[in-house]
């Protein structure tokens, strides 16, 4: 599992506006990398200097993991259009700070038939792809496992095998897959689609499920890795053999979690890495 390196998320604990606040609390838990907010990178930015950026991070002695690129792939082309200069402003930022992968999320219930769904995310996330690539940045799609959009009348793809064929859409080299440990829970992939998938897998996410029949779940219900039925070691052991090696951002939507003092609740986050993964 040494490949793999459990990173804070921002989604998981106390939500803090300030940057610096955050990577406290990520480094006095112990990791040694941090998924993070980038309108929070951004907003230090903007006060500051994009140095004072990347001293922040370095200071805490913590590798950047995954933004969330800032892309609206789904909705009005107008939104869109305008989306993606916070794309290029993102990519920048994140590839100062050498944070060189930013997250796409793609749904897997939509508003239309699914051919033509896929052609027009293949050619949005297409556009996306080119503008983080001017930055030198990475795109990484993340496919969604539970049915958290229900009212949704069409069904995309809630899988590993789905999104090997929208990046095959694309067309681009610098876009990959997110791989989410509760997505593949709650989705269709195979332990065995790591390896199909092998190197394109470009970032991950760590989270466990409670038992249950998971086509019932939704987003709320994630468990810190160790704390549910997961078999996170196999996993984690299949994600090294397809070749991934970086950060791996624990991602949990609790509200007990995020009512905690931030570093108390870092501070939870690392035990349980530590129990699961013998690190952070």
């Amino acid at each position: 599992m040494s490949s793999l390196i459990p990173a804070l998320h921002p989604a998981t604990v106390a939500q803090v506006d300030d940057l610096g606040t955050y990577l406290d609390a990520a480094a006095s838990a112990g990791f040694r990398a941090a998924d993070f907010s980038m309108p929070a990178a951004r907003a230090l930015e903007a006060a500051t200097s994009r140095d004072a950026v990347v001293q922040a991070f370095q200071s805490h002695a913590l590798q950047p993991g995954a933004w969330g690129a800032g892309a609206q792939v789904i909705g009005a082309h107008a939104d869109f259009d305008a989306s993606l200069d916070e794309v290029a402003a993102n990519a920048a930022l994140g590839a100062a700070l050498g944070a060189r992968v930013a997250a796409v999320v793609v749904p897997n219930r939509v508003d239309r038939p699914p051919d033509e769904m896929l052609d027009l995310l293949a050619l949005r996330i297409g556009d996306v792809a080119d503008v983080a690539a001017g930055e030198g940045v990475a795109l990484s799609l993340e496919f969604i496992g539970p049915n958290i959009w229900p009212d949704q009348p069409y069904e995309l793809f809630s899988g590993i095998t789905g999104t090997l064929d929208l990046i095959d859409r694309i067309g681009r080299v610098n876009v990959g897959i997110l791989f989410d440990t509760y997505h593949f829970h709650c989705g269709d992939s195979e332990l065995a689609d790591i390896a199909t998938a092998g190197r394109a897998i470009n970032h991950v996410h760590l989270n466990d499920a409670p038992p249950g029949d998971p086509t019932t779940f939704d987003d709320s219900i994630r468990r810190l890795p160790g704390d549910g039925v997961m078999d996170l070691a196999a996993i984690a052991n299949a994600l090294e053999a397809a070749g991934y090696s970086g950060p791996a951002g624990v991602e949990i939507f609790n509200d007990e979690m995020r009512a905690l003092p931030i570093a108390e609740g870092a501070a939870r986050v690392a035990a349980a890495c530590r129990r699961v993964f013998r690190q952070p």
